[in-house]
């Protein structure tokens, strides 16, 4: 049977990569242990990584975009008259991937989306090894340790508790360089969420079609802005 979404290609590739590990058992290509002994925990664990981040983390950006958006008119306006000049509604064509790259500014709105409100606010890691974190203390190998991703967004920014999509965007600013080390929304490093560009373009793609498609008033009531944990973040 032909796979038909993203978990289908990665067991497909999965299957085709044990099979392959079989006939190398006991020659110098042998695959590493965590390969050939992949369980169905294993897998099930991978699979709950790709519906957590592809559902829950998602759904809190495309909630938090839509919020954003309503409270600050001029960004609005502004995604309007960029999507307008690239792509309409009548023309019942899809958006394709050159014109959906054309729209920089909507581009730095969902950047700005996951920077302002990080959809996982929490990221636990386990030091393997002594790790000093400042010349006063450094954190015991074991220990369990929980970085804030959604802090380390307020910091360094210009007027980080300004929701302000020309950070990145003006080519005179540049912030998504200058403070490239506390946009941690999607990690950092080896580890780094794989499927950042897939997540982003997602958030551009709907924010454009949103803002083209609808008229739309986010009504208004007592702590609607505040901060839910469930366990991504959400208004």
């Amino acid at each position: 049977e032909e796979p038909r979404c993203l978990v289908d290609f990665w067991m497909q590739d999965t299957v085709r990569e044990e099979r392959e590990s079989e006939t190398r058992i006991g020659t110098d290509k042998a695959p590493s242990t965590a390969l050939r002994n992949c369980s169905d925990r294993e897998i099930g664990t991978y699979v709950f990584d790709f519906l957590f981040a592809a559902q829950d983390a998602s759904t809190s950006s495309l909630l938090w975009a839509v919020t954003l958006l309503d409270s600050h008119e001029p960004v609005l306006k502004r995604v309007r008259e960029e999507v307008d000049q690239i792509w309409r509604p009548e023309s019942n064509q899809p958006i394709t991937a050159e014109q959906l790259a054309a729209m920089k500014y909507t581009h730095a709105v969902a950047r700005e989306v996951v920077r302002y409100r990080a959809p996982a606010t929490l990221v636990p890691h386990v030091a393997h090894e002594d790790f000093p974190l400042a010349k006063d203390y450094t954190i015991p190998k074991g220990t369990i340790v929980f970085p804030s991703l959604y802090e380390s967004s307020f910091q360094g920014f210009t007027e980080a508790d300004r929701f302000d999509p020309d950070r990145f965007y003006c080519e005179d600013r540049r912030e998504d360089l200058l403070y490239k080390r506390n946009f941690l929304a999607f990690g950092a490093g080896a580890h780094q969420c794989v499927g950042q560009r897939y997540a982003l373009n997602l958030l551009v793609l709907f924010i454009a079609m949103f803002a083209s498609l609808m008229d739309f008033k986010r009504p208004k009531t007592d702590g609607c802005d505040e901060l839910n944990y469930v366990p991504t973040i959400c208004p």
